[in-house]
This record gives C-alpha cells, structure tokens and sequence, in this order.
C-alpha cells in the first residue's frame, strides 16, 4: 500500500498559465524556465505540457540531456553555458542551446573545428545583477564576432533583472535602457530577452524579443503584494495527504519532539505521514494553515522528518483517513511561503523527489 502522501499535477493548469503568458507579451517568443526539476513539479512532465513554448530555459548540461532522452525536440537552452569540454560536445551532438556569459566561453566556441554542427548561442550581457554576464563594451565586442561565425547561429542577447518584483524601482528602467541600447549599436539588430515572470507581468517595456517566464507557469505570484489567483494565474501542485491515526490530548500534554506543543484543554490531533523529508519545511510552526476534510485548521508543534501533526478541533467530523491539503489552490504557495518566512521558489523547488507525483 503506497503512502498518502503525493502530489497532484494539472496539465490544465500549466496549460492556463502559459496562456497567460501569451496574452501578456503576444509579440514575444516564450522561452519556458523548467529548471530546477520545473520548480519541483517534474522536468519531463512540465516540458512534455509545455512544448507549445517556442525553447525552454534549464540551469545546466543535465537537464537538457534529460529533456533530449524524454524526447523533447523543442529547442533548449542552458542557462549557464557549459563548464567543460565534454559538456560542449554534448550540447553540440544533442543540439542544446548555449547561453554565454565568460569570454572563455565564447572563444571556446569560435575556436570549435571548422565543419562542427552548429551551436545556437544567446550572449549574456551583465546589467546590473552582477551574477552572470559579459561587461557591455565586451558583449559588444564578442556579439558580431558569434554572429559572424561559421559554426554558430546567434540568438541574441540576453540580460537578467534584479529588481522586477518591485516594478516602480527605477533600477528596472537602467537595465532595460542597458540592454536596448546595446542592441541598438549591433548590426542585426539582435533579438533580445530581459523580461522574468515579474518583468513579464508588470513592465511590458521590457518583455522585448523574448520572455523567460519561470515561476508564473506554476501558478505562483513573483510579487510580495499579490498571489497568483491575484495574476490571473491556476496552481499546478496539489500536496496532499490523509489523517493516518489520531491522538487525544488531555490539558497540559505535549506532542512531537522537545516543546513544540502543549493543550491547553482536551482535544483532538491527526498525524499526517509528511515532513521535512519531503521538503515540508521544518521550522514552520504551529498555526501553519491546511486543509482538513476540506476545512481550514492548522497544524501543531514541530514538523517531523516524516509527520506533521494537524488540530482536528474544528473538523469534528473528521478522523483517520480525511484528507488533508497542504499546499495548493486551498493553501497556495504564497501563504505556505510567508509561514516559513521564505519565498514561494523555495517552497515549491524544496519538494523531494519521494514525493508520488500522480498528473491529470
């Protein structure tokens, strides 16, 4: 018998979200972000929803090998370029997209033996964020030289934004102007990428040639002020479980480890067989909003490796096998998130691959 606990996936959700997208930025090629195993919703699920974006966006050599033997034919590219030589090749004979952003990168590139397949490369220009990038006047440099080359077919240019979440900081306007300037001073002119899922929602003048939704295609909300049911935008993850016994306390028991929890009166508490072991963060604390049988409780004391407790005094009803949401369109990600004092990336990229992931 497999544990309760799993996780839910709607491909009509995903589908909705990259609807969403479209309707923002019409003009704009989609490069979807599926890194990070998709923000924890599963690589090769997400793409193969997703192959209706022009290219996806993943982190590193790995993923891109992994969407190539799912079957995904749809053009990828890594985030960050490659590190050796034999993850050049490898991009070279899977025909993966390169994002570069060290001048050893690119002389790397050009300096590949004439007749080599060609690598379709985007050139990272540093803005602002001072992450990754090339110095303009480099980029500029280095951008007609790719564009030039026999064995490179050069997509364009591409910066990152810093600030976009807060979408009245100036700083967004410097990075933007940035980056179009630079475009304008090459021949072409390039096409351009900019535009996050921030950028994309609330600065159109930065949505440009291309835009690299992430986050928004999960459902979430990159702003603090809003959700993502605020963006107009579905949950993809449902995290559920069911009660697996119940406890009775009398006033002044504890449960779980140290002190997490004492009652202050009789009442009634569920286990739940999910913890920190599936990434259910440990230092969230009691009063942790879920869902059981449907209605709002919370949970109690401290989250184990693998239990939580939840308070089943306001769900009479309910006993072993109720079930119990917690995290999804009744708990969204945005509200797990502030209870953990982190951000939703983290809530949603902190799910353990033994979670049961069941797709509709």
């Amino acid at each position: 018998m497999a544990r309760p606990t799993r996780i839910r996936l709607s491909a009509s959700a995903l589908t909705h979200n990259l609807g969403v997208v479209r309707a923002r930025a019409p003009e704009a090629r989609v490069m979807a972000v599926v890194k990070a195993d998709a923000y924890g919703h599963g690589l090769e699920w997400a793409a193969g929803v997703l192959e209706g974006a022009d290219a996806f966006g993943v982190a590193c050599i790995e993923e891109g090998v992994r969407l190539r033997e799912r079957g995904i034919r749809t053009p990828v590219f890594i985030l960050e370029g490659f590190f050796r030589d034999d993850e050049l090749q490898a991009a070279e004979s899977l025909d993966l997209g390169l994002v570069l952003h060290r001048r050893q990168q690119v002389e790397r590139v050009l300096a590949r033996e004439e007749g080599s397949r060609p690598l379709t490369c985007f050139l990272k220009v540093d803005t602002g964020m001072h992450r990754l990038g090339l110095e303009p006047a480099d980029a500029a440099e280095l951008a007609p030289r790719l564009a030039d080359a026999p064995g490179v077919r050069f997509a364009g240019l591409m910066s990152h934004m810093a600030r976009a979440d807060d979408p009245g900081d100036p700083y967004n306007r410097r990075q933007i102007d940035a980056l179009t300037a630079l475009g304008r001073e090459l021949p072409g002119p390039p096409a351009l990428s900019l535009a996050n899922s921030a950028a994309l929602m609330d600065l159109p003048e930065a949505r440009l040639d291309w835009v690299r939704p992430g986050l928004m295609l999960y459902g979430a909300s990159p702003f603090s002020d809003r959700t993502g049911a605020d963006l107009g935008l579905e949950p993809v993850l449902r995290l559920e479980s069911e009660v697996i016994t119940v406890r009775r306390l009398e006033p002044g028991d504890w449960i779980g480890y140290g002190t997490g929890f004492q009652a202050d009166r009789p009442m009634r508490v569920g286990v739940v067989p999910l913890g920190y072991g599936d990434g259910y963060p440990r230092h969230l604390e009691t009063g942790t909003p879920v869902r059981v049988a449907g209605k709002a409780s919370r949970t109690l004391g401290r989250v184990c490796m693998d239990m939580v407790f939840v308070d089943l005094e306001a769900v009479p009803e309910a006993g072993e096998g109720s079930a119990v949401a917690l995290l999804g369109p009744e708990v969204p990600a945005e509200t797990l998130a502030a209870a953990a004092g982190t951000i939703p990336y983290e809530i949603l990229c902190g799910l353990r691959n033994r979670l049961r992931r069941v797709a509709r």
